[in-house]
Parts: C-alpha cells; structure tokens; sequence
C-alpha cells in the first residue's frame, strides 16, 4: 500500500501530510511497519528506484532524517537531515524568525 494525497487540487501542499496519512491507516488497523513502507519503499519500487533509495542498505543513496520521535506522531520534530549522503541545513526564513522573536520581551 502506498498512500495517495488525490487527483485534483494542489496535490504538492499536501505533501507534508503525508506521514499523517499513513498514522491514520495505523490508527485504523495497517501494521507500523507497513506504513513506514508506504511512504518510503513501496513509492519508489513503484517508480522503479528502489536499488537506489527507499530503504537504508548498503550502496542506496543517504537520503534519511533523524527525528526525536516516531515519524507517524505528530509531535515529532526532524532534527538533522540527510540527502544524497550530505548532511542538510534545517534553517529557513521561518526558522530564523521564530529564534528571532522568541525572546522578545512580552507586555504586561
């Protein structure tokens, strides 16, 4: 099983979702395991690159993340990333933002 976001719309904006769809087959039933598939080795058997990514075996592309929690669970935040064997930076606009204002004085 593999986990679709729908024909129409705008598919890309619910990409991110897409951990969230497979909790919900979990929640209803589909094994962990399963799930974790469907959104990493089953898409890319699929699209016939599973001899390069899809799972962590020797000789496969590093494109990986570590997370403090499991990926399924919503409060879980990506900590470092990895693609094509290099580590990534997770900084972002909105990430400078938030350490930019989080320490700003509030009113009383």
């Amino acid at each position: 099983m593999i986990f679709s976001v729908g024909l129409g719309g705008e598919p890309a904006s619910v990409t991110r979702n897409l951990p969230y769809f497979a909790a919900q087959a979990v929640a209803f039933g589909l094994p962990e395991d399963e799930a974790l598939k469907g959104i990493t080795l089953f898409p890319a058997e699929i699209l016939g690159v599973a001899d390069q990514l899809g799972s962590i075996e020797a000789g496969k592309e590093a494109t990986l993340f570590a997370a403090d929690g499991n990926l399924l669970d919503i409060r879980s935040n990506v900590k470092r990333m990895w693609i094509a064997g290099r580590e990534v930076s997770l900084e972002s606009r909105h990430t400078r933002l938030y350490q930019k204002y989080k320490a700003r004085p509030r009113m009383k």
